[in-house]
């Protein structure tokens, strides 16, 4: 908080005062620093009237920056001043109001909604309500500066209706404006009111305006002369039901446009202040210019997607490659945006969309030639090992073959061999052993093997048995049945057609991976490619796809990821 709740009398200053000897009552509220909202940039004017009122007469009481509490704290000694001549209240800041009511937001306010409303700001009828103690000199100036605020459910941002009680004068606009109001007309003595809120376009105002009771009465021995003013049309105490469906269209496209054309139809109007703080707003507000300019360029669904493949190529989470940019891909570019030195406004633009293609199809070059290189270190690793197991001259070096390397190059020959030891050795087994031995086989569990090995612990294919349990807990990270049953439901999730299927086994298969037939059916051998693809690329083997490595997959192809139709160009 900028400044503490402060109470000043003027009681020593009474004596340099012309105007009144006995000491009349201001509040002034002045927040223009938020924590979590855009800062005012005028409210300093409406905070330097405190000297001016000082001058005039006024105990001023001021609340600087003040949160709901200190707010209440200001209005609760304005009531214990119990003030029956003169009542100035002036108060700046950001606004909310609802249907019926409006309050002045305390500076430390972070997404009101109608529910918090009441204990994070100041209500308006309240306000009007305490000043009301003066009737006929009670006066509330409202610095309406209308400035970027998120507000919750219920609450929109500005004053709405304002019902000022009997003999309570509410005038409204720029802080800047209200200030130059009170210190050159409000305080003159003699002035009439009715005819200078006349001719002050940009003031609107509300409840008791008379020019037969001015703030401040003339003085007598000295009568000041009123300057005519220049006739100007009188600014409208309530709007037309067309202004205000103007209005509220123009709210609800929230565009500098829609504002403009607002202000060309109700130059004039009684909520063109709002209007002209809203474009404003607009045109000096980063986040707003850089939404503007990727709306311009109308990105396609099929543009969106490659966009976000590109995050995701290069580390960015968008929490979905579908088209859609939702929190997650404002994310993941405001996160791109602020490694690359570039405003974070969350939005892109034709530029950024460039930068951010050649970059990706940087990274994805990089991603195959690493890929390359563990393969091919890999592919090494593979003809290696299975030279050193004597290349398949035995069964035991067979299944340490196939123990280390379940789907590597020789995985097939290994297996086939294999076979052929199991006819060989079915051949002499006795018939119940063979029985239970196909048995197992045929289920190709590794509950069913265990089963065989319970019933004959020195049967006939117990090594087989052992080893196939080894293979079936090695070859997909030691899978339960339950386990491959839930990463096939996030494989279906991801809605793949056939065609994108069958691109998948065209990718394995130009890559050696062996996928088998390609038909967009993933049988075991295709499961068997994807998990070597896994393997070589660093990523979770389990044989299935997920976002992650169709990415990788499609990312993966001739000349690296396309780049956006037309945005090269503009």
């Amino acid at each position: 908080m900028r400044a503490s709740l402060i109470a000043l009398t003027a009681g020593l200053f009474a004596s340099l005062s012309p105007i009144a000897a006995a000491a009349d009552t201001a509040l002034l509220i002045v927040n223009d620093r938020y924590r979590n909202a855009q800062n005012l940039r005028e409210g300093g004017s409406v905070e330097a009237l405190g000297a001016r009122l000082q001058d005039a007469g006024f105990d001023v009481i001021t609340v600087a920056d003040g949160d709901g509490a200190d707010m209440r704290d200001g209005l609760d000694r304005l009531l214990a001043a119990n003030e029956t001549d003169r009542v100035l209240v002036a108060v700046v800041g950001h606004f909310a109001r609802s249907r019926t009511d409006s309050w002045l937001l305390g500076s430390d306010v972070d997404e009101p909604n109608l529910a918090t409303v009441s204990g994070d700001g100041l209500s308006l009828s309240v306000l009007m309500e305490a000043a009301a103690s003066a009737p006929g000199r009670s006066v509330i100036l409202l610095g309406l500066e209308r400035r970027r605020i998120t507000l919750g459910q219920g609450l929109g941002a500005g004053v709405g209706r304002v019902d000022a009680p009997q003999g309570v004068t509410v005038v409204a606009g720029m802080p800047e404006d209200v200030a130059d109001f009170a210190r050159y007309q409000l305080l003159a003595p003699g002035t009439d009111l009715e005819a200078a809120l006349n001719a002050a376009q940009s003031l609107r105002s509300f409840g008791f305006v008379s020019s037969e009771l001015p703030f401040f009465p003339a003085i007598a021995q000295a009568p000041a002369p009123t300057p005519t003013p220049t006739p100007q049309p009188p600014a409208p105490s309530q709007p037309s039901a067309d202004e205000t469906a103007l209005w509220e269209a123009a709210v609800e496209l929230d565009t500098a446009g829609a504002y403009r054309a607002y202000v060309t139809r109700y130059p004039n109007g009684f909520y063109v202040n709002d209007a002209r703080a809203r474009i404003d707003a607009f045109e000096n507000d980063p986040t707003a210019l850089a939404r503007a300019a990727e709306d311009a360029l109308n990105l396609t669904r099929d543009q969106r997607q490659q966009i976000q493949r590109s995050l995701s190529i290069l580390d960015y989470d968008t929490r979905g490659i579908d088209g859609i940019f939702g929190t997650g891909t404002r994310t993941a570019i405001r996160g791109w945006q602020e490694a690359n030195g570039l405003p974070t406004t969350s939005y892109l633009d034709a530029p950024q969309i460039n930068s951010l293609s050649q970059q990706a199809s940087v990274r994805a070059a990089e991603l195959e030639e690493e890929a390359r290189i563990a393969r091919e270190a890999a592919e090494r690793a593979d003809r290696a090992y299975w030279q050193v197991t004597g290349q398949g001259s035995t069964e035991e070096g067979l299944r340490a073959y196939l123990g280390r390397y379940p789907d590597g190059l020789f995985a097939e020959l290994a297996e086939d061999r294999l076979e052929q030891y199991e006819r060989a050795a079915r051949a002499e087994a006795e018939a119940r052993d063979r029985a239970a031995w196909d048995v197992a086989r045929g289920t190709d569990t590794v509950p069913a093997y265990q089963g065989y090995l319970n019933e004959y612990p020195d049967g006939s294919f117990r090594d087989q048995a052992q080893a196939r349990i080894n293979q079936l807990q090695g070859n997909d990270g030691g899978l339960t049945e339950a386990q491959r049953a839930q990463l096939l439901a996030q494989e279906n999730a991801l809605n793949l057609p056939p065609v994108t299927r069958s691109l998948i086994e065209q990718r394995l298969a130009a890559l050696g991976l062996e996928p088998g037939r390609i038909d967009g059916r993933f049988d075991a051998n295709t499961r068997r490619a994807i998990r070597r693809y896994q393997r070589a690329r660093g990523l979770d083997v389990t044989g299935y796809l997920n976002q992650p490595s169709v990415v990788r997959l499609l990312a993966e192809t001739v000349g690296g990821i396309l780049q956006i139709d037309g945005i090269i160009n503009r």
